[in-house]
């Protein structure tokens, strides 16, 4: 299996508050891995880059959602 290696910047939901981050971030539908040109689709504001041992997805920021 290839993998890479995880971005120091990512989110890993090691702590209580981060997977509670996390989690939000997957209900709410902001969270996804990019396409094939690297792009992520409207709304998602993290690309998913891994997953932890829990099963979460580790994550990037890679827009700010503007209210």
């Amino acid at each position: 299996m290839n993998h890479k290696p995880i971005p120091k910047d990512a989110i890993v939901p090691d702590t209580p508050e981060k997977e509670s981050f996390v989690r939000g971030l997957v209900d709410r539908g902001e969270a996804s891995r990019a396409d094939k040109e690297g792009k992520l689709p409207s709304g998602v504001t993290h690309e998913v880059v891994g997953h932890a041992p829990s099963g979460l997805p580790i994550v990037i920021e890679r827009r700010k959602k503007l209210f």
